[in-house]
Formats: C-alpha cells, sequence, structure tokens
C-alpha cells in the first residue's frame, strides 16, 4: 500500500464514521436537553398554575386583593400563558380581577 491509498482509505471510510459518530452523539445530547427544557417549561407552567389558583382561593374568601397583589397576579398570569397555560386559570383570572381593589394606607 503505498502513501496515496491509505490517504483515500482515511477519507473514504475513517473520517464519515468519525463524522457521523459526532453527529450522533451531538444529536443525543440535543435531544436530551431538549427534553430536559420541555420538562423544565411544563414544571414552571405547572407551579404557576398552582400558585395562580392558591392566590385566587385566598382573595376569593378576603373578598378583595391590594394593588400589588393584582400587579404580581397578573405578571404571572402572563407568564402563566406564555408558556402555553389557558382554560381554567384563565377564568379564575377574570374572576380574581374583579374582586374589590384594597387601597394600601402608609
Amino acid at each position: 500500500m503505498d502513501g496515496i491509498n491509505i490517504i483515500q482509505i482515511i477519507f473514504n471510510y475513517f473520517i464519515p464514521l468519525i463524522l457521523g459518530g459526532a453527529i450522533g452523539i451531538i444529536s443525543t445530547k440535543l435531544k436530551k436537553d431538549k427534553k430536559k427544557d420541555k420538562a423544565i417549561e411544563e414544571g414552571v407552567q405547572a407551579l404557576l398554575r398552582n400558585e395562580l389558583v392558591r392566590r385566587y382561593r385566598e382573595y376569593e374568601a378576603k373578598g378583595e386583593l391590594s394593588i400589588l397583589d393584582k400587579e404580581n397576579i397578573e405578571a404571572m398570569f402572563v407568564q402563566y400563558e406564555n408558556l402555553g397555560g389557558n382554560g381554567t386559570v384563565k377564568q379564575l383570572m377574570t374572576e380574581l380581577l374583579q374582586l374589590p381593589t384594597k387601597i394600601i394606607k402608609n
């Protein structure tokens, strides 16, 4: 075997094999990262949903909420919707935001 044949063998067989393996490893890593990202997204959405429902129950029982609480709840709900949340929580938010606003005295 001369030097040209060895180079041809390397380019024809080993480099594609190495690149194929690298692409396979990267692809597997990206799939795992995507799955993990989706789990984090759904976990945050579930936590926001839980907190919004908890706050709904709290302020519905009180019959009022402060301006600061209202702003905080609205901000949480925006992020909840951005993560794909909707449905029942949207109805709870509509009811919650209709409650009287408590005036905070300094």
